[in-house]
């Protein structure tokens, strides 16, 4: 009981320094632990581990404290981010309220400006299969003469032509369409009305096709119909296109206008069920009244 003694208070008056595990000799450990009840060996046991634990923090305390502030510079970094990216999503909202505003802007003007342009070609027709060059540098009076040798049994009026000219690209036959400005509009849609009838005129040796000239945003809008009109042509379904770019469709006694583009991407013909196809037309267009 003496040596249990002694080591208990050795034990319990230890400075400061690491601990080490305390020696125990075999040969009277058994005679020592005998002396100790167990409330004495649970107090001896709970002080080494606290001096163990004590020692083990106070080699890393530092380490802890390092990460604490690595963390708290972090949490100060994330707050500034946060404010940050609160005022970009700000600043997004108003770029995209202004953006949606110009868009549709943007988009009226288009069509305002689409819609003067085609009002000021609405004397014109274009003329393809020309060869190049056969006006001989005056391609207003060669046009008129060509128009009066074409149109003169055809027309109760002589084409008037005010002006004539070349524009485009040259195509790979090395021709370029020409714009002719004429003086009457009902001429005009006299004369396209004849072309529309006879596909190809020849004259002259040349043959050639009249078209009314467009814009390229009218007929690009024209030739996304092209797809679904093949579609109806197959079909039988009666429908045509009207100035600017609607689809006119007329099926068992119904006719409705149409002037969503998208709508042509859809296959909505077919020769074995013409039900199926008004269903479709009216699913995926837009009437308009």
């Amino acid at each position: 009981p003496h040596h249990c003694q002694t080591r208990r208070r050795d034990a319990t008056t230890r400075s400061s320094a690491p601990p080490s595990p305390p020696s125990i000799d075999p040969a009277v450990c058994e005679h020592d632990m005998a002396g100790l009840n167990m409330e004495e060996l649970s107090a001896l046991i709970r002080s080494i581990i606290r001096e163990e634990i004590n020692a083990v923090m106070g080699k890393l305390q530092p380490q802890l404290d390092a990460m604490k502030k690595d963390i708290s510079d972090c949490s100060d970094k994330f707050a500034a981010l946060e404010e940050s990216t609160n005022c970009l999503e700000t600043r997004v909202s108003a770029l995209e309220e202004v953006n949606e505003t110009l868009r549709k802007e943007n988009k009226e003007l288009r069509e305002k400006a689409d819609r003067l342009e085609n009002h000021s070609w609405k004397y014109n027709i274009r003329i393809l299969g020309l060869p190049p060059n056969v006006e001989k540098g005056n391609p207003t009076s060669y046009v008129a003469a060509l128009m009066n040798e074409i149109f003169r049994d055809k027309l109760q009026q002589i084409p008037e032509v005010e002006n004539v000219h070349r524009v485009g690209p040259v195509a790979k036959s090395g021709q370029r369409k020409m714009i002719v400005w004429l003086h009457r509009l009902a001429l005009r849609e006299e004369i396209l009305r004849i072309a529309k009838k006879e596909k190809v005129l020849e004259i002259r040796g040349m043959k050639s096709w009249i078209y009314a000239n467009l814009t390229t945003e009218t007929v690009r809008a024209r030739a996304s119909f092209r797809e679904v009109r093949n579609q109806l042509w197959k079909a039988g379904v009666k429908h045509r296109i009207i100035h600017p770019a609607t689809l006119i469709l007329t099926y068992k006694d119904e006719t409705k206008k149409f002037t969503d583009h998208l709508f042509s991407r859809f296959p909505m013909i077919s020769e074995q069920d013409k039900e199926k196809t008004n269903r479709t037309v009216n699913s995926h267009a837009k009437p308009r009244n």
